[in-house]
């Protein structure tokens, strides 16, 4: 049987190495809010293919106690978590900012929120401290039957919802008047990877990594 030279060998081992080092390690556990966790997730993909250590996402609270390396949320999300010390204050930096829009998933003759409160259907929304603009902006048209959910499959399931475009599944979007949601994302104090935790917050901060928010979530 052949033998490969031994500078081959070599070669292929070293190739091997940074893949072998992660496997035996944990990959790097970033803590998303569900308003932004498709787009963090894209990131995360777009960021190993440059080389960096495998992102594992979770959605939840980022108040919940973990070991997150990454806590990546909506602005006043991860301003509780700074201020609650759950995160690393002086790594923060700002993302992305994702537009709301009404998904009507079957189509429908509502091409504003105003044409909500006159047909006078129900309107499905997410639940949670991002979507207190979204809040004020249906209280402000008056719009009387408003469901908060956090099951995403029932967000895109439902014939009228209001929600960030990130969440939107396939049907009918529809601009509406509603201040964007700011994203941004920090070191988490608990992080058992703090280098590369902090290079995966620099690069969601990057022109790259904004451009993989963007095409998630397009303004």
């Amino acid at each position: 049987m052949s033998r490969l030279p031994s500078h081959v060998v070599v070669s292929v081992l070293a190739l091997a190495l940074p893949a072998a080092l992660f496997a035996a390690d944990d990959s790097l556990r970033v803590r998303s809010s569900a308003v932004c966790a498709p787009c963090v997730e894209a990131a995360g993909r777009a960021w190993e293919a440059r080389g960096g250590r495998p992102v594992s996402v979770e959605t939840g609270g980022l108040r919940d106690r973990g070991a997150w390396d990454v806590l990546v949320g909506s602005g006043v999300e991860l301003t509780r978590a700074l201020e609650g010390g759950d995160a690393d204050t002086t790594s923060d930096v700002n993302i992305a900012r994702i537009p709301w829009v009404l998904h009507l998933p079957s189509g429908g003759d509502v091409h504003a929120l105003s044409d909500v409160t006159r047909s006078g259907v129900e309107v499905v929304m997410p639940a949670g401290p991002a979507s207190y603009e979204a809040r004020r902006a249906l209280a402000k048209e008056g719009v009387a039957r408003v469901v908060e959910t956090s099951d995403t499959a029932r967000l895109r399931a439902a014939p009228v919802a209001l929600v960030p475009v990130s969440l939107a599944g396939a049907g009918t979007q529809v601009e509406v008047d509603v201040p964007p949601i700011p994203v941004a994302a920090a070191i988490g104090m608990r992080a058992r990877h703090a280098d590369d935790a902090a290079a995966f917050v620099r690069y969601l901060g990057s022109e790259g990594g904004q451009q993989v928010f963007a095409t998630c979530s397009p303004q």
